[in-house]
């Protein structure tokens, strides 16, 4: 079950639950990732909300795993990174998960032009079962994760070939990132009547009728 959503898109939910139902997990979490490796719009399945709460409101800064620490890392355990740190580096932070009874967590880390701009944490507490090879596994899927939920970007050439304007790019990049008409008319300063007409004339210049169309044309590859 959804406990929170700062983030709605379908798509994102969709790949949570295969996440989570291919990995055993009890709880999985997403998040976006800024440029200065801050964590927003998450959309969370099964996490504690204490786990949730304490971890935004500074346990995360203590978090080994954190995309700030993941260099080029694409998946990352939790047993395995702290069992790399020396134990009194992660004893708060252990005590911390061991709090809200999650026994070990994995990690991914989706890029864009080398930068990490969303993850994923699927959890599991003290009565889940560990896949065999979960490592593996998550490896495995881990591309696809990665292409549908931050796909390939919209870029400049897309403009050119579509006759998009500047601005309608905007629009499209903003959308892509599952932003609604109101964060995106809030992210470009714009009122969301703009907006509306901005997606009608996006819409036919690339000859589809729903968001998700857009979201799908964008993500081919060139």
């Amino acid at each position: 079950m959804l406990m929170r959503q700062d983030r709605t898109d379908a798509a994102t939910s969709e790949a949570l639950h295969f996440a989570q139902s291919m990995l055993d997990g009890s709880s999985t979490a997403f998040y976006e990732v800024d440029g200065r490796y801050n964590l927003q719009r998450f959309l969370l399945s099964g996490v504690p909300e204490p786990f949730h709460r304490q971890y935004v409101e500074g346990m995360g800064e203590f978090d080994p795993q954190h995309p700030r620490h993941a260099g080029g890392l694409v998946v990352a355990r939790l047993s395995r990174t702290m069992s790399s740190r020396r134990p009194d580096e992660m004893a708060r932070y252990r005590a911390f998960v061991d709090q809200c009874g999650i026994v070990d967590m994995m990690d991914f880390f989706f890029r864009r032009d080398d930068q990490i701009v969303a993850g994923m944490s699927v959890g599991w507490s003290k009565d889940a079962r560990i896949p065999d090879g979960v490592e593996v596994i998550a490896q495995k899927i881990h591309q696809y994760l990665q292409f549908n939920l931050v796909g390939r970007p919209a870029g400049s050439e897309d403009g050119q070939r579509y006759g998009l304007t500047s601005r309608e790019m905007d629009v499209v990049r903003l959308l892509c990132c599952g932003r609604t008409n109101r964060e995106i008319g809030e992210g470009l300063k714009i009122g969301q009547a703009t907006v509306k007409t901005h997606l009608i004339h996006i819409f036919e210049k690339l000859g589809v009728e729903t968001r998700s169309a857009v979201v799908a044309l964008m993500a081919r590859p060139n």
